[in-house]
């Protein structure tokens, strides 16, 4: 088999996209591959009868400074729109108004008890200051350490109490990064409070889909070579780089950076250590509902949290309304639901009819009348889902440093930096790093 000079990089989402982009800049040959027909991993946009909505990653933050950087490089920073942030939490029958990442609006929400206000600006805001000041969400591993032995659940309970576990930590957690409150670390929900505290939140114009699409253009563009619908079926790593099999095709390259989630890297690798390092990373399966609809819906509010503890919508998490997360945009009138984390693993190999029996109803209780326009549903399922950062896990991540890996491999997702989008461009930009160090042309 020929050896060559390219560089692999196996996955085409956020980090597999950083990746290629780094070592493209540094004059590396790269071919990426892609199992599915287009680049974007959760950054998907679906098109159903003309209506466009994001089936999964719903909003970025201005806190994205890696990504924002990205695509001021490839020249399409246009892209990312500011998106009004006016959401609402569904409590005791009716919708309660909030601006996330607006201290002034959490503060007068009625969606917050008044004894949660009053512990927030006693205890939790000069906890963010004082001792979780150390705290980086996009370096993690490294600074959140202290706080990564309990649950944020745990941790909660004792220092604040239930209502802050379950109006502020469980609609963020299950939301945004499809975990429940008990099964995530205490430093994760720290970090990412301490950005909410100041941060602003982005639509992509066009979708989500947009901008891993012009990236990947880009890339295209400045030589890098893509290949979709190509799902690599292993890779066994040798003294002169790794092979990859490709549809029954065995492709040798001087190095590789498996940018996949963890289970499919799993799968995939051949080398022992690390399949057992990997075996013990964790992710959260979700689905998502996409109702698309004849006529907008009347909401003032692009997202509506649902607390588990409301007995009526709890299968639910939120519920995306699509055309108030960039309202300038015409694309059609739909709401995206969001299962809840404890049903979301049911609903990724069930039948549409299941989810819509399952969602639908939570919908209707919360837009009446919304079955009345409904004109199609689209279940997209997302087997892999979410990192799950659990309690001891980045001391776990840690240990991935003591491993000897080969040189021509570098790993990249999000699970090695915090579960992000911006945390898979991290990692993808930390894995380009390795490889051009480790490897001599």
């Amino acid at each position: 088999m020929e050896q060559t000079e390219t560089i692999a990089v196996v996955g085409g989402g956020p980090a597999g996209l950083s990746a290629a982009w780094e070592l493209m800049r540094a004059g590396r040959a790269v071919v990426v591959y892609e199992r599915r027909a287009e680049a974007g991993g959760r950054m998907r946009t679906d098109e159903v009868d003309g209506v466009r909505f994001d089936s999964g990653v719903q909003l970025l933050s201005s806190s994205y400074t890696k990504l924002r950087a990205l695509a001021e490089a490839v020249g399409v920073q246009d892209l990312l729109r500011r998106s009004p942030g006016r959401d609402a939490v569904w409590r005791e029958g009716r919708a309660h108004p909030l601006v996330y990442g607006s201290v002034a609006s959490m503060v007068t929400s009625t969606a917050l008890s008044i004894g949660l206000k009053l512990k927030l600006a006693a205890r939790y805001l000069p906890f963010l200051a004082r001792d979780a000041a150390a705290i980086d969400v996009n370096r993690l591993v490294h600074t959140g350490g202290r706080f990564d032995h309990e649950s944020i659940a745990q941790w909660g309970l004792r220092e604040i109490g239930e209502d802050f576990i379950e109006l502020m930590v469980y609609p963020m957690l299950g939301a945004y990064y499809g975990t429940l409150p008990e099964d995530s670390t205490a430093a994760l929900y720290h970090g990412l409070a301490k950005v909410g505290l100041d941060v602003q939140v982005m639509g992509v114009a066009g979708g989500m889909s947009a901008l891993p699409r012009a990236i990947a253009s880009e890339l295209e563009h400045r030589g890098v070579q893509f290949r979709y619908d190509a799902a690599v079926e292993g890779i066994r790593l040798t003294p002169g780089g790794a092979e990859l099999r490709v549809g029954g095709e065995s492709i040798m390259h001087r190095a590789v950076v498996v940018a996949t989630p963890p289970a499919a890297a799993l799968r995939i690798l051949d080398d022992e250590p690390l399949r057992q390092w990997l075996g013990r990373v964790r992710s959260a399966p979700t689905a998502t509902l996409a109702l698309i609809l004849d006529r907008p819906l009347e909401a003032d509010f692009f997202g509506l949290s649902f607390l588990r503890r409301d007995y009526d919508v709890r299968a639910a998490v939120a519920a995306c309304v699509q055309d108030r997360k960039l309202p300038n945009e015409n694309r059609g009138s739909s709401v995206v639901m969001l299962p809840s984390p404890m049903i979301a693993a049911e609903l990724v190999d069930a039948e549409p009819e299941h989810a819509l029996d399952v969602l639908l109803p939570i919908a209707e209780r919360v837009f009446p009348g919304i079955r009345n326009t409904i004109r199609r549903a689209r279940l997209t399922a997302f087997p892999e889902g979410y990192s799950v950062f659990y309690p001891g896990y980045l001391q776990h991540v840690q240990t991935l440093e003591q491993l000897t890996l080969p040189r021509s491999l570098a790993l990249a997702g999000d699970y090695l930096v915090a579960p992000t989008v911006e945390g898979g461009v991290r990692s993808g930009i930390l894995a380009a790093e390795r490889l051009l160090r480790h490897i001599v042309a």
